[in-house]
């Protein structure tokens, strides 16, 4: 009898030793995860955001970036925006201003431009707009120049000056009208600046441009695009008397008859140029004409555009002289010629280039 109580004794500390092995006070333990089960969990927690424009639909899930569907500041902005900057090459589009193509006023084309500031606001709470399509937030983007300031922009004559030219000379009057053609009626917003230059472009044979006598290191000769420093010069002076910023400016290193001692611009492509900025409060016309031996360039603004004028001489009346070139055998050395006219020669940065 007391054999039978020991061995249901045993049994019965047998059957707790293995019961113990469950979760401590009871209960049941926990079943292995199931894979299947992982991959719902991930499905319910994606954070799709959909973005619309027109027909263009782009389509990110936010937890790629972060997000954990739950806190904000878990999403990391600075990766999010790497994946929105092809919206916004999509969507955004640069404005382009109001000018004139040969006198005819073109109107100015808007821009568009997305919202980042909205977009912001968006990443502040993004849970409120997942999971249906957003319009994408855009601003219109407005040009420097409109086209109603350049229905105003001859309103007021800031300056014109006028320097005189022989027609007979037919490549040098050539090459004068296309030099006119290239700065007539361009327009300088505020602030911006001007280059010759730059407007008129290259001067070759390609672009129409002929030879004619040109100043090289101090002595007539011939060159292609001789005479558009008389434009230059021209512009210059009219410019000088508005009261605008000249920048670059660089005389001849021989005196120039259409213009007064000292009063010229010489400009060659990849040399000297003439360079000035509009610094009113308003942007500004080059108007510019050549005819009949007559070139006159004139600046316009708006009537309420605020500038200073300066007084300055006229040009001769006379027709320039125009030198012949001299003879290789004649030809004196620059400083020969420099002696001749009492002056020292000029330094040798001074030489380089081709100038009218």
């Amino acid at each position: 009898m007391q054999f039978l109580v020991m061995l249901l004794s045993v049994l019965l500390l047998t059957s707790g030793c293995a019961s113990s092995s469950g979760p401590v006070g009871g209960g049941t333990a926990e079943p292995l995860a199931d894979p299947q089960a992982t991959h719902s969990i991930k499905r319910e927690t994606s954070s799709p955001l959909i973005l619309q424009y027109g027909e263009k639909e782009w389509r990110l899930d936010l937890s790629r970036v972060g997000y954990d569907g739950i806190d904000p500041t878990t999403l990391d902005r600075d990766a999010f925006y790497r994946w929105f900057a092809r919206v916004e090459r999509a969507i955004n589009r640069p404005p382009q201003s109001a000018h004139f193509r040969d006198r005819k006023l073109i109107p100015q084309k808007d821009g568009l431009r997305v919202e980042r500031g909205m977009v912001d606001r968006w990443l502040d709470q993004p849970h409120a707009y997942l999971e249906r399509p957003q319009e994408v937030p855009v601003q219109t983007w407005r040009p420097q120049v409109t086209t109603a300031m350049l229905k105003r922009i001859k309103q007021k004559q800031l300056a014109s000056y006028t320097t005189v030219y022989d027609p007979s000379h037919r490549n040098r009057s050539h090459n004068i009208d296309l030099s006119v053609k290239a700065i007539d009626h361009q327009v300088v917003p505020v602030g911006e600046v001007f280059s010759f230059n730059r407007s008129v472009g290259v001067r070759s044979k390609a672009r129409g441009y002929r030879p004619a006598k040109v100043i090289v290191r101090g002595e007539y000769t011939e060159g292609v695009g001789g005479g558009i420093c008389q434009t230059s010069s021209t512009l210059y002076n009219s410019v000088e008397r508005a009261g605008l910023r000249i920048l670059q400016r660089v005389s001849h290193s021989k005196h120039v008859t259409y213009v007064p001692k000292g009063k010229d611009a010489t400009v060659s492509w990849g040399g000297p140029d003439f360079v000035f900025q509009n610094q009113l409060n308003q942007p500004i016309l080059v108007s510019a004409t050549a005819k009949n031996g007559v070139l006159t360039v004139k600046i316009f603004g708006p009537s309420n555009t605020i500038h200073q004028s300066k007084k300055t001489k006229d040009a001769p009346k006379t027709k320039p002289d125009m030198e012949e070139v001299p003879a290789p055998e004649k030809k004196q050395s620059i400083r020969e010629d420099a002696k001749k006219h009492r002056q020292e020669p000029l330094p040798l940065d001074r030489l380089s280039g081709t100038k009218e």
